[in-house]
């Protein structure tokens, strides 16, 4: 019986020392991905910018082109073609983005009346923090203006 006692304490030390381990090496591999991420975001800011299209890759091209394994010299030429139809997306951009707002502060009123006063204030709290994640593909794009009825926010 003594032994039986002994062999379960000795079963859950080991239980113990594993499960301690394990949180040990979770809190390691934790700091290394946030150390290989923030040095990923460094060399990232570092690097010089040829327009937009800079942030989305090495090669100043989304990401979506790496797929396709194109050489240097297409890669040049896209880049080229990408920043010569920057202004043209751009006004495209300027022009539909005022629109765009409107109608997204709307059904956001909208989906705000609906809502218990608690309710509206959890609403405003997330639709803050979702503005603060999420990055601008467009200069411009991110935050709110003064809303309806107040003057509208210049566009860069």
């Amino acid at each position: 019986m003594k032994n039986s006692i002994e062999s379960l304490g000795r079963i859950r030390a080991q239980g113990l020392a594993l499960l301690f381990l394990t949180f040990v090496a979770g809190i390691l591999v934790g700091f290394a991905g946030e150390r290989v991420r923030t040095a990923r975001r460094a060399r990232a800011l570092q690097q010089p910018t040829r327009g937009a299209m800079a942030r989305f890759t090495d090669g100043g091209l989304p990401r979506m082109f790496q797929q396709l394994e194109l050489t240097q010299e297409q890669q040049e030429r896209i880049a080229v073609i990408m920043e010569n139809g920057r202004p043209r997306t751009d006004a495209v951009m300027n022009e539909m983005l005022p629109r765009l707002r409107a109608v997204t502060d709307s059904v956001q009123q909208e989906v705000s009346a609906v809502l218990t006063p608690q309710q509206r204030v959890a609403w405003d709290s997330l639709m803050t923090q979702m503005h603060m994640r999420h990055k601008p593909m467009v200069p411009g794009m991110r935050g709110r203006g003064p809303g309806p009825g107040g003057p509208p926010r210049p566009m860069p």
